[in-house]
């Protein structure tokens, strides 16, 4: 909702730790695994369509296409062959933190699987790092608090750790508020953080102005968010949408903007790309009287509306 860049380290810290504000959505991830005799490993992602076996733990490779999976055993170490099946129901490069949710998920059961015993926090510090070693990159952390916890909520970095506060926020009424719109199209990284971070770092000063705004958006929304003020979330999310746009101009592809101009005239008050953009899905804040003729409107124009709902319901694992 707001924030996102901030929370990558060191990011944070040249910004007075300001806070990221999300939420979770039923858009769920989730994961299957049943321990084997032996020590084969099998593998199936239902939403990529992939599929693999191995010999045994030790023979996994390093690059995989399902690499997060794959280091994420290597992590775990399970003293048995395992069977495990994946699904995200988040669609593939949406923006909107599948991988993220999967992540946790994995992390979820694995965790109880091997009697590991980390707390939440741990299992999230864990993600960031494996999502490290995937994506070569410092990796945020803001996406696996609404997977973990979820609810409406701010993650605060801070210098001895991160912390999270869910806000006494109705999930149902704010998804009266709320529609989200799928370009049908994979993100395509518009916005690259870690070039971002460099630049940051190295002192360039329209980066650094363009994440000051939208360090003073998130703390703008905070406080509104803190008060139950939805009705004065639209203008800072549009704020916080142009700032981002000149931080990065590729984050919106002109399909997205389409879509944002074909909204706001079916009345949308404000919208944004998720996530790294370049494709994905773009959010938008609507009166709920108009939400109907938006959906109608951003269908007639190509977009793939995706019901959801925002939720409270975090991690659960189950064993059976």
């Amino acid at each position: 909702m707001a924030g996102g860049t901030l929370d990558i380290w060191p990011l944070h810290l040249f910004f007075d730790n300001p806070p990221t504000l999300n939420a979770g959505i039923d858009l769920y991830a989730t994961v299957e695994i049943i321990p084997r005799k032996d020590k084969r490993i099998l593998l199936t992602s239902c939403d990529l369509g992939l599929s693999d076996n191995f010999s045994s733990l030790k023979t996994l490779p390093d690059n995989h296409p399902l690499e997060l999976i794959v280091r994420m055993l290597k992590f775990y170490a399970p003293k048995s062959g395992l069977e495990i099946t994946t699904n995200c129901l988040a669609p593939k490069g949406s923006g909107i933190g599948g991988s993220s949710a999967l992540s946790i998920a994995l992390h979820g059961a694995l965790n109880r699987l091997t009697g590991r015993g980390y707390r939440k926090a741990e299992m999230i510090e864990i993600a960031k790092n494996i999502e490290t070693q995937v994506i070569k990159v410092p990796a945020g952390c803001q996406d696996y608090f609404p997977a973990m916890y979820g609810g409406v909520r701010k993650v605060l970095p801070g210098f001895r750790s991160t912390e999270t506060v869910k806000f006494a926020i109705s999930p149902a009424e704010l998804t009266r508020h709320f529609v989200l719109c799928y370009t049908g199209k994979p993100r395509n990284s518009g916005i690259n953080n870690w070039e971002v971070t460099k630049k940051s770092v190295d002192g360039n000063r329209t980066v650094i102005r363009h994440l000051k705004s939208i360090r003073d958006c998130a703390v703008e929304m905070e406080e509104e968010l803190s008060r139950g003020q939805l009705k004065n979330l639209a203008p800072i999310f549009a704020k916080e949408w142009k700032a981002r746009k000149q931080l990065a101009p590729n984050i919106s592809t002109p399909q997205m903007d389409q879509l944002i101009r074909s909204a706001m005239k079916k009345g949308a008050l404000a919208g944004k790309v998720c996530g790294a953009g370049g494709g994905g899905c773009v959010a938008f804040i609507v009166p709920p009287a108009k939400k109907q003729l938006v959906i109608e409107e951003l269908t007639l124009k190509g977009g793939q509306v995706l019901p959801f709902r925002f939720v409270s319901r975090g991690l659960r694992v189950t064993v059976q």
